[in-house]
């Protein structure tokens, strides 16, 4: 089980820093990156991932440039046919008397009819056999079945039907590499149109007629099975008694809803009270007091104990005149005034308890928000079962639309199929009629094709490289938008709304002969020249953000700095990442084997005089969760108080809560954010945390920066 953060109602308040700026310029914590999308980070992906672009710009443009070099020539064969409203299209005056006469008809839909008789499938089946398929399609081998059907559906990509809107002219078009082949298979295709078209209008009226009459007897039984299934889907018999029922049911979820809201109210404002009477009492009251003339960790009786055995052992060998013993008589007289003077001093301890008022307040606040926890899922269910009571009747309203649309149309179906069979008598005598009309369709202009074809080698490469272009885009802008990595400072910027105060680059060759570096000392100059509430800080913690973030190279490059700049002032390394061995070895130094206190740190001098490096901090009370918060104060007060700064060098998970509680015990925190390999939503999280835990941040570093876009770009952008 996590513990959680300490509360912090509030963000902290902005620390100032010299000349006036706000050193935590952090947002409250969860707030969105800024700006949204940006021309530069398209440039940058494009900088970083050119290879898949320049692939996905590649293989389009190639295939469209190896389809025109292999494209050859096409003839086509075309055909004008004239479309005549005839007896066939309008029905002529029914001489039977038991029907309506059609006097009129759209010449278009006319023509749409004619072009779909032309392009189906028995139609150019017909032509297929008549012209042969291996004269047309030669790459075909000449047999049946699944070759014919592949030969079909060629022929019907090639054939191509346009109707003239303003008039009744039928264009008919054939698409084929021969010139012989197009205009043979444009004649076998009107050919077979004209057989097809004889076929379908000469059939009988009466057994149309009876088709009509059974397929309108279909449809009804359809229709009346239909009428079953709705009533059988939505569980109906009376469909207005369901209604009814639905509308009553939603009236009462939306009063008891109303009444929950009203709870809910109330609720919230016994909350507000409690938790405003919960702020309003003091977190301790008096206890005791205590006094003593006991100083702390005195060692002067120790001291004067081991004298005085010292000075017995040399009394024992040397002469009462040695010097040895006159100066160990004199150590022993200054101990003996010190330790006389020191007796004067007395010490006072004051204690303080926890209110007990906050016990019952904090109660009473739990809970009112476990009853509105309730109310609220309360509230939800309501309007859940409200939602499927509306839910139920809109499809109420809906079966009953419906219910009312097939009855109707069962209704007229019924109608039309009364009159059909009436009129089925007196067809056979319209059929002689229709037998007698002339045909619809005269062939204007006979299949013809020019001498030369037509070629689409450059539209096809035009077409490649344009796609390849579309492709290259898309997928550069589609990179652009769903990378989480930030690659220049500018970026961490406005993702983090954090300052950056150092761009650093690789620090690995600068720290294997502690060489200085430009970046890290303005970093160290800004952390010495910051004041938090008017004072300088003394523990900075590096904050992580991934595992390989670099923290660990610019902590140890910052405390070399720190350490340079003040020569007087003891500086220290703490390393909660890992044991401090690296560190100490690359400062030419090494661990010592003495006995460890539980809880405490060990620290060691370093080839530079006033540098000490921590070993295995990850045991003391900094990160461990079983720590007491005073433990933690007590341990981070002795540091203050024997190094004039400290450098913490946070662990790769920060999301326990001795870290978030160490976060708000240190006096400034810092980000580390690793170029092109720390993630957005990382980085974002670990700034919540911290500032949620009530820690100040006074901005990151960037780590593993290199210039990505040349100079000039970025100075346009």
């Amino acid at each position: 089980m996590t513990a959680a953060a300490p509360p912090a109602a509030l963000p902290p308040p902005p620390r100032e820093a010299p000349g006036g700026l706000v050193a935590t310029s952090a947002d409250p914590y969860g707030a969105p990156p800024v700006g949204g999308f940006h021309l530069s980070d398209v440039l940058i992906t494009l900088r970083l991932r050119w290879l898949p672009l320049l692939a996905a710009f590649l293989v389009p443009a190639a295939l469209g440039i190896g389809a025109g070099v292999l494209a050859g020539s096409r003839y086509v064969a075309e055909s004008v046919l004239l479309v005549q409203v005839s007896r066939e299209s309008t029905g002529a005056p029914d001489l039977t008397g038991f029907g309506q006469s059609v006097v009129s008809i759209e010449i278009l839909k006319v023509s749409r009819s004619e072009m779909e008789i032309l392009r189906s499938a028995e139609v150019l089946r017909a032509a297929l056999r008549a012209a042969g398929p291996e004269r047309l399609f030669p790459g075909i081998p000449q047999a049946g079945g699944a070759n014919l059907e592949r030969a079909v559906e060629a022929l019907g990509r090639a054939l191509k039907t346009e109707p003239d809107t303003t008039s009744n002219i039928l264009r008919v078009s054939l698409t084929l590499p021969s010139r012989e082949a197009a205009l043979r298979g444009l004649t076998a295709i009107l050919d077979a149109y004209m057989a097809r078209r004889a076929v379908i209008f000469t059939d009988e009226s009466a057994r149309l007629l009876m088709t009509e009459v059974e397929r309108y007897g279909s449809r009804i039984r359809g229709i009346e099975e239909q009428i079953r299934q709705v009533r059988t889907q939505y569980g109906v018999l009376d469909i207005a008694q369901e209604i009814a029922l639905t509308s009553t049911r939603r009236d009462d979820l939306l009063q008891r809803e109303n009444r929950v809201r009203e709870q809910q109210a109330m609720t919230q404002a016994q909350l507000a009270a409690a938790e405003q009477a919960l702020a309003a009492q003091p977190s301790r009251v008096y206890a005791s007091s205590e006094a003593t003339n006991l100083v702390p960790n005195d060692e002067s009786r120790n001291t004067l104990t081991r004298l005085l055995q010292d000075r017995q052992h040399m009394a024992a060998q040397y002469a009462p005149d040695y010097p040895g013993l006159r100066d160990l008589d004199q150590r022993i007289a200054s101990l003996r005034t010190a330790m006389r003077d020191s007796a004067r001093n007395t010490y006072s301890t004051t204690r303080e308890v926890r209110n007990p008022n906050l016990e019952l307040l904090s109660a009473r606040v739990v809970t009112l928000k476990l009853e509105q926890e309730s109310l609220e899922r309360q509230l939800a269910e309501l309007g859940r079962q409200r939602q499927e009571a509306e839910a139920r009747g809109e499809a109420l309203l809906g079966a009953d639309r419906q219910l009312r649309d097939l009855t109707r149309e069962r209704d007229g179906l019924e109608a039309i199929s009364r009159q059909l069979t009436a009129r089925e008598a007196g067809s056979r005598i319209d059929e002689e009629a229709r037998r007698a009309s002339r045909p619809g369709i005269q062939v204007v202009q006979p299949p013809s094709a020019p001498l030369e074809g037509r070629s689409l080698r450059l539209v096809l490469m035009a077409a490649g490289i344009a796609l390849g272009l579309a492709a290259a885009g898309g997928l550069g802008l589609l990179l652009a938008l769903t990378r989480r990595v930030y690659a220049t400072p500018e970026e961490a910027e406005r993702g983090l709304r954090l300052p950056a105060l150092a761009s650093l680059g690789n620090l690995a060759p600068s720290l294997k002969d502690l060489r200085p570096v430009s970046g890290i000392e303005d970093l160290a100059s800004l952390i010495c020249d910051t004041r938090i509430n008017g004072r300088r800080p003394q523990l900075v913690q590096l904050v992580a953000t991934g595992p390989q973030d670099g923290r660990d190279e610019l902590g140890r490059a910052l405390a070399l700095a720190l350490a340079r700049r003040s020569p007087a002032a003891d500086i220290a390394l703490i390393d909660l990442q890992s044991d401090g061995r690296g560190h100490l070895s690359a400062l030419g130094s090494q661990p010592l084997d003495v006995e460890r206190i539980p809880g405490h740190l060990m620290v060691f001098s370093t080839v530079v005089e006033n540098l000490w490096v921590s070993h295995q901090a990850m045991q003391s009370d900094l990160s461990n969760p079983r720590a007491t918060r005073e433990e933690t104060e007590t341990l981070l007060g002795r540091l203050r108080e024997a190094f004039a700064l400290v450098v913490v060098i946070g662990p790769d998970r920060a999301d326990n809560y001795a870290m978030r509680r160490l976060a708000a015990m240190v006096d400034a925190n810092l980000l580390v954010v690793r170029g092109e390999r720390t993630r957005g939503d990382r980085a974002r999280a670990v700034r919540d945390g911290v500032l949620a835990a009530g820690g100040a941040l006074l901005g990151f570093a960037y780590t593993g920066y290199r210039r990505i876009l040349p100079a000039f770009v970025t100075r346009f952008l």
